[in-house]
């Protein structure tokens, strides 16, 4: 064996070694013990991405989708799709709807108290307990009741981040509320995941301007129409501090790792996850059509 191979062994399982000892410390100090998540309801159930093909999906595939168990992410309540499909399960994982009052926010909230009408489970990190916008909205509406999960990133060795992710005590980061969803899914008993308007093409609607400014076009399938103005990429709703270039795809980097790692995670689950989207850059899982 050569010595450059010794160093790269012996580098990678002190840095797995660390990363695990640091993960088991995060989770001592910040998740919430005894979190369960409610049971599958079905075999299958389908994820919702709110990237521009799920339009495509949803006009064909209708009966498929309604015929499984429903995801649905951040802010599809604001959707006509959201009263057609009744959902049953929605997931919010950024911090800016229950930091922020952002009109987008508040929207949403809005939405979700005036048109959820049957049962829903609507997950949110642990952090997000003492929010009173989402303690008010399960009191003004019956039907949403709310399930906490723990956003707490752990990495490390396989083995010992498996069990960790199997008792909800930590979970793969999380760049993208999607990693989230799939992340919950597995661990409430889904044994088949299919993903749909998954498009994650957001580097093709990129802009640097005169001023070197990084922009985006941010575009989601409910968006009533074409946006064609590139606005400012702000690394947060209340900020107003933008990416650089380099920044943003290391970001984006993450998100795609995550998805790397639940595909793991999932075979050791037993579970399968298929991409059905019309349109993506996730590479991570088996590729099916509808």
């Amino acid at each position: 064996m050569s010595v450059e191979k010794s160093y790269k062994e012996a580098s990678g399982f002190l840095n797995q070694l660390t990363n695990t000892c640091i993960s088991i410390l995060k989770v001592l100090l910040r998740s919430k013990f005894f979190l369960k998540l409610p049971e599958a309801d079905q075999k299958s159930c389908v994820i919702l991405g709110n990237g521009p093909s799920l339009k495509t999906s949803i006009n064909n595939h209708e009966t498929f989708l309604k015929s499984h168990s429903l995801f649905c992410v951040n802010s599809f309540a604001m959707s006509e799709a959201y009263t057609e499909f009744k959902p049953q399960q929605y997931v919010i994982l950024d911090n800016s709807f229950w930091e922020s009052d952002g009109k987008i926010i508040l929207d949403t909230l809005e939405a979700l108290n005036t048109k959820t009408t049957w049962p829903l489970k609507l997950y949110l990190p642990s952090i997000a307990a003492g929010s009173s916008k989402f303690n008010t909205l399960a009191k003004k509406n019956p039907n949403i009741q709310i399930h906490y999960y723990n956003y707490t990133v752990f990495k490390g060795f396989t083995g010992i981040s498996n069990w960790f992710f199997s008792k909800n005590l930590g979970m793969p980061q999380s760049q993208n509320v999607l990693v989230a969803s799939i992340f919950i899914a597995i661990n409430s008993g889904f044994k088949e995941i299919f993903l749909v308007g998954a498009d994650h093409t957001w580097h093709e609607n990129l802009h640097v301007d005169e001023k070197n400014v990084l922009c985006l076009k941010d575009v989601h399938f409910y968006d009533s129409e074409i946006k064609t103005n590139y606005i400012p990429f702000k690394k947060g709703m209340n900020l107003k501090e933008t990416f650089k270039v380099h920044e943003i795809f290391a970001t984006w980097s993450k998100t795609f790792y995550g998805y790397i790692l639940l595909e793991k995670y999932a075979a050791y689950k037993k579970c399968k996850i298929y991409n059905t989207s019309e349109v993506t850059f996730i590479d991570a899982f088996e590729r099916k059509k509808l």
